[in-house]
């Protein structure tokens, strides 16, 4: 049952997707009781001690879902946000220096998460606890045996199987483990691991994790004397936390920058980030971090020669230390303040403090004050000349200071007892205790050198790594610069290509208004304005070329180019006079006129189909032209067609039907294409037409006059220039047939002496 109700939870967790950036509280009472833990802690404890004294604990009902944060009823708080207040609590009570409260508070939030089945919630705690056992109590193996069982248990969870809630377990346990490894002096194990937990951080994608981690890497390379790493890592850490406005993270950041400067002797500028810190931790009151801050800018201005002010902040500093009652940094800080005093001649008040540390180190048995409160007294007793006193308490510290191995003080105790020596003339042991000196410093700087030797390699990894990204940053600058000017130039085409574009769209708008000006203007200008039908203008044009062609086919085919005679190019002309017209002019006025002209034009040009043509010749006048491929074409056959076609109008609308009608062919002389041009031709059409007319004088209604050359015709009776006279001869001669509808006689020329009657 209970491996189910585990499979349950860890289900629903996966289906929440815990985010990985910061935890995310439903409740607000808790969101902002962690958002005050680094400013106000005393404000977050209050807050969550309200919210769980307020609230009862819910039941749950079904174990899937005990750990859902929904809390609509506002008098119970489910198991998880039981668990995650106990947390918060617990980290307020941390930070507050109540240890054994922490720890007895987060065991009791890893108890309900056991016992509800929260996994997640469960392992947070347990590694909450490590913290506090390492941060704490500095209980490093109790801290290290817990994060070994975190890492197993969490392992074989199924609820954290492939889940990246075991990741973010997986990177705080590393980051603690290395912190650890670091403190103890395990250099490279702790560097190895922080290396390991940054393939994590990746995952967490969270900036006040990734400040956070920048600021323990450049503690950790700043506690190995790493300075120039440190000094990467910590400035990194700061600018980060600028940007995010994290002013706790800003202030830790400006603390540890404090540190690295002060050990490389850059005083102003440990100072100017010392003060910045000091404020931040005074204005929310954290009395342990504003204790070392003002301890560490007494020790600047102490290292400075200015003592009054070092004694100044030290006296503070121990009075926040006195409110803590840490006993250990209380002792420390009396030995600064003696130190301080010596060096003020004040050899009363040094002995005072120097006694005041000795005790408090011995109660709390630390052996590094004891051993340095010794060579501090013995350092006050050859000031105030008592030599004896001054070497005996020396030998005591030295021996202390060797059984611990503080190779500082050795060095510090070996000096000052040789001076002693020299003062009581024993100069043989002077010259011991020089000699010891001697070797403890070739031995230190052994150990500096082998320093220096990793810290050459970090320069010159920092050295290529810098000289990386300046050839980096250069090429990114000139492709930056290429990328550039490629945008310009690409901008520039761009507009060029747009004006372009533009300059055709506008020439091709332009251009299709000329095209359709231009047929509209074909269109009129072809195009009688009162039938619709095709004008003179079109024919005058057509035509021409019309006949050119046929002529210069005629051409080919009699000089053998062509082997078929071309027929096809043979036409029939037919102009007749619609006189109904005329009279709708004369009889109902001039609107009726154009009325009755556009409906016979439009009549007209339904009806006449391709390959057949017809023209608006003048007034009443009408040019019909087809094919006439046959040679034997009866005239009267397309007299009667024409009449048919009139009178299909004429009868619908009760007009007079009569039309005079003038036909030939073309070519007008069967042998000679080119004799008769387009002109002449139409001229023998207006003299057959006006012979209908002459005839409609004396026999009114419509006639039909058709001229046809006989075949044997010479052209070169038709070449005088006026194809009128020439066609009068031609059929005074018999070279022209004349077929009319009539058999009265037709008086072509009333002043030519012959007369010839049409049969």
């Amino acid at each position: 049952m209970f491996f189910r109700r585990l499979l349950c939870t860890g289900l629903v967790l996966c289906s929440l997707s815990f985010s990985l950036q910061a935890k995310v509280y439903t409740v607000p009472m808790l969101s902002e009781a962690n958002g005050l833990l680094l400013s106000q802690p005393e404000r977050a404890l209050s807050l969550t001690e309200k919210y769980l004294s307020q609230r009862r604990l819910s039941k749950p009902q079904d174990p899937a879902r005990v750990h859902i944060n929904e809390e609509s009823d506002h008098t119970i708080r489910t198991p998880l946000n039981t668990v995650n207040a106990l947390q918060i609590q617990a980290k307020a009570l941390s930070i507050l220096h109540r240890s054994e409260q922490a720890i007895s508070v987060v065991k009791k939030a890893e108890q309900i998460a056991s016992d509800n089945g929260l996994i997640y919630p469960l392992y947070e705690s347990r590694l909450l606890l490590a913290e506090f056992y390492w941060e704490n109590l500095r209980n490093s193996a109790t801290a290290l045996n817990m994060l070994d069982s975190i890492e197993k248990e969490s392992r074989k969870a199924p609820s954290l199987k492939l889940t990246k809630q075991l990741q973010v377990l997986k990177y705080r346990a590393l980051m603690l483990r290395a912190n650890i490894e670091s403190n103890i002096g395990a250099d490279e194990k702790a560097e190895k691991l922080y290396i390991k937990a940054k393939g994590y951080l990746v995952a967490l994608d969270d900036q006040d994790e990734l400040i956070n981690y920048q600021l323990k890497l450049g503690q950790h390379y700043l506690k190995h004397h790493h300075y120039d790493m440190a000094l990467d890592r910590l400035l990194s850490g700061y600018w980060l936390a600028v940007e995010t406005d994290d002013q706790g993270q800003i202030a830790q950041a400006n603390y540890y920058l404090a540190e690295l400067f002060d050990e490389r002797k850059v005083y102003d500028k440990a100072l100017d980030h010392a003060t910045q810190a000091g404020e931040f931790f005074e204005r929310y009151k954290r009395s342990q971090q504003l204790a070392k801050t003002l301890t560490l800018i007494a020790s600047i201005y102490e290292q400075q020669g200015r003592y009054n002010l070092a004694l100044v902040h030290y006296f503070n500093a121990l009075d926040q230390e006195n409110q803590l009652q840490h006993e250990v940094r209380s002792a420390r800080l009396r030995l600064n303040i003696a130190r301080v005093y010596l060096h003020l001649y004040n050899y009363t008040k040094a002995e005072q403090y120097i006694v005041q540390a000795r005790n408090l180190a011995q109660q709390s048995g630390n052996e590094k004050i004891v051993a340095e409160s010794q060579i501090l007294q013995g350092q006050l007793e050859l000031a105030e000349n008592k030599l004896d006193n001054a070497v005996t308490s020396l030998q005591a510290g030295l021996i202390s200071a060797s059984r611990i191995g503080a190779i500082k003080l050795q060095l510090m105790g070996e000096s000052i007892l040789s001076e002693a020596f020299e003062k009581q003339n024993d100069y043989y042991n002077a010259l011991l205790s020089q000699r010891r000196y001697e070797q403890l410093y070739a031995s230190k700087q052994e150990s500096i050198a082998k320093s220096n030797v990793e810290v050459f390699k970090q320069q010159q990894k920092m050295m290529e790594r810098s000289l990386k990204l300046e050839e980096m940053e250069r090429e990114q600058f000139e492709s930056e610069k290429a990328l550039y000017k490629q945008q310009k130039v690409s901008m520039v085409l761009i507009g060029l290509l747009a004006v372009m574009l533009l300059l055709l769209l506008r020439r091709q708008h332009i251009s299709k208004q000329l095209k359709e000006q231009l047929s509209q203007l074909r269109v009129d200008y072809y195009t009688h304005p009162r039938s619709g039908l095709r004008n003179l203008r079109m024919l005058n044009a057509r035509l021409a070329n019309s006949l050119q062609q046929s002529s210069a086919n005629f051409e080919q085919w009699h000089l053998g180019e062509i082997i078929n005679e071309p027929l096809s190019d043979r036409l029939r002309f037919a102009l007749f006079e619609a006189t109904f017209l005329k009279r709708i002019y004369l009889e109902q006025g001039y609107k009726q006129g154009l009325d009755a002209e556009k409906a016979f034009g439009s009549y007209l040009k339904e009806q006449v189909l391709e390959p057949a043509r017809i023209y608006h010749f003048s007034d009443a006048m009408f040019l019909y032209i087809e094919p006439n491929a046959r040679l034997s074409c009866d005239p009267k056959q397309l007299a009667d067609s024409l009449q048919q076609l009139v009178d299909n109008y004429t009868l619908k609308n009760n007009l007079n039907n009569a039309i005079q009608v003038g036909m030939a062919e073309y070519p007008f002389l069967p042998r000679a294409y080119t004799a008769i041009n387009d002109q002449e031709l139409i001229d023998i059409l207006l003299m057959a037409v006006n012979a209908g007319l002459n005839m409609n004088d004396t026999d009114p209604g419509s006639h039909w006059v058709h001229l046809c050359a006989i075949d044997a015709a010479p052209a070169a009776s038709f070449v005088c220039g006026d194809i009128r006279r020439s066609c009068i001869e031609g059929i005074d001669k018999g070279l022209v047939k004349v077929r009319s509808s009539s058999k009265a006689e037709i008086i072509w020329n009333n002043d030519h002496s012959t007369d010839t009657k049409v049969s």
